[in-house]
C-alpha cells in the first residue's frame, strides 16, 4: 500500500509542457519531493496526487479536490502541498480495521490496525508490533437489574461497568442481571476484580458471571475462587444469593487480568469457558443440560461481598459484555 507522503522543501518547475489530460509529468528537480507515491502537488490551481515516482517522472492523478484539469506550460511552479484531503487521507491510513490476513506490510511508523480477531497491531515503520488490546463493547449498567444490592453501589465509569459490593462477614451475592435471550444464546464477558477471591473452606468462586431463575431464586455462579491458598476457576449451586447448596473447583488456571468468560445456552445445554486474550477459549468443564438445578432465564454478572473480616469491599470492573 502506498501511503500520504510528506517531505519538506517540495519546489521546482515542469521541464516542459502539460495538456489537461496526460498522466505524467517531468519536473526540473526532485529533489525535496518524497521518493514515492502518494504525495500531492499544485501547479498554477490544479492539485494533483502523485502515484509514482521515477526520477524526475512524476505519475499523477489529477484534478483533485475539487481542482479542474487544465494545460500548464513549462517553467510554471510545482509545490509540494499539504492539503485537506492529505489530512483527511492520512486520517483513514493511520487506523485500519479487518481480518489479520487482509494487513498490509508495515512500513509506515504508528499506524494502528484493529483486526476483527486477534490483538491489536501498531506499525513501528518495519514491523507490527502486536498490543495487549482488544475490541470491547462496555454494558451500560442501566440494561441490568439488581439482586441482593444493600449497600452496593454501580456506576458506568471510564469505559467500564463498575460494580462495588457492600460488605459481609458471610457469603452474599450482590447480581446485575438482565432477561437471557431466547436459545440458542452465546455471551462473552470481560472483567477483573480489585480484591481478589478471599481464602474460603469451599470452592466457591467469588466474582464471575451468572444464570438465575427469578422464579425460585436459585443463582448458578462461575468465576475465580480460592480455597486453602490454591487458585482456580470455580462452580457453584446457590438456593438464593446467600445460602449455598454446592460447589466445585472445574478448571485449573492463574488468575488474570483482564478475565474473559464466555457462557451459552444452546437450548439443550449450558457451557462456559475461559480465555486470558479474549480469542482462545477452553471449556472449564462438560456441557451441563440447561435444566440442571435451574432452568436460567436471567443472566448477568455478581461479586460476593462475604468472608470479609477487614471490610474491604470487592469492586468489579465489566468491561464488556456482548451477545450473540
Amino acid at each position: 500500500m502506498a501511503y500520504e507522503r510528506f517531505a519538506n522543501g517540495g519546489l521546482s518547475s515542469l521541464s516542459a509542457g502539460i495538456n489537461n489530460s496526460v498522466t505524467s509529468l517531468t519536473v526540473k528537480s526532485a529533489v525535496g519531493f518524497p521518493t514515492g507515491g502518494n504525495f500531492r502537488i499544485v501547479i498554477d490551481s490544479e492539485i494533483m496526487l502523485v502515484t509514482d515516482v521515477q526520477g524526475n517522472v512524476f505519475t499523477v492523478t489529477r484534478a483533485l479536490e475539487g481542482t479542474s484539469a487544465a494545460s500548464h506550460d513549462a517553467d510554471v511552479a510545482v509545490f509540494h502541498v499539504l492539503t485537506a484531503g492529505s489530512l483527511a487521507q492520512r486520517d483513514i491510513e493511520q487506523f485500519g480495521t479487518g481480518l489479520i490476513t487482509a494487513r498490509d506490510a508495515a512500513g509506515q511508523a504508528g499506524r494502528l490496525y484493529l483486526p476483527t480477531e486477534g490483538l491489536v497491531s501498531q506499525d513501528n515503520g518495519t514491523l507490527w508490533d502486536m498490543m495487549p488490546l482488544n475490541r470491547l463493547a462496555p454494558p451500560a449498567y442501566g440494561d441490568f437489574t439488581w439482586v441482593n444490592q444493600g449497600g452496593s453501589t454501580v456506576a458506568d465509569s471510564k469505559g467500564m461497568m463498575v460494580l462495588t459490593t457492600a460488605t459481609s462477614a458471610s457469603d452474599s451475592l450482590r447480581l446485575l442481571v438482565k432477561t437471557a435471550p431466547s436459545t440458542p444464546y452465546t455471551i462473552t464477558v470481560c472483567m477483573f476484580a480489585l480484591t481478589g477471591p478471599y481464602i474460603t473452606s469451599q470452592a466457591i468462586p467469588q466474582y464471575g458471571i451468572c444464570w438465575r431463575d427469578s422464579a425460585s431464586g436459585k443463582i448458578l455462579t462461575y468465576g475465580p475462587g480460592m480455597s486453602s491458598y490454591y487458585g482456580a476457576f470455580a462452580y457453584a449451586q446457590w438456593t438464593n444469593y446467600s445460602t449455598l447448596s454446592a460447589g466445585q473447583f472445574m478448571y485449573s488456571s492463574p488468575y488474570a487480568a483482564p478475565m474473559w468468560i464466555r457462557f451459552a445456552d444452546d437450548g439443550t445445554y449450558r457451557t462456559v469457558q475461559v480465555s486470558l486474550d479474549g480469542y482462545k477459549y477452553e471449556l472449564v468443564s462438560a456441557a451441563q443440560g440447561r435444566t440442571v438445578f435451574l432452568t436460567a432465564d436471567q443472566v448477568g454478572v455478581f461479586a460476593n461481598s462475604g468472608k470479609s473480616t477487614s471490610s474491604i469491599s470487592r469492586i468489579l470492573n465489566v468491561l464488556h459484555w456482548s451477545q450473540a
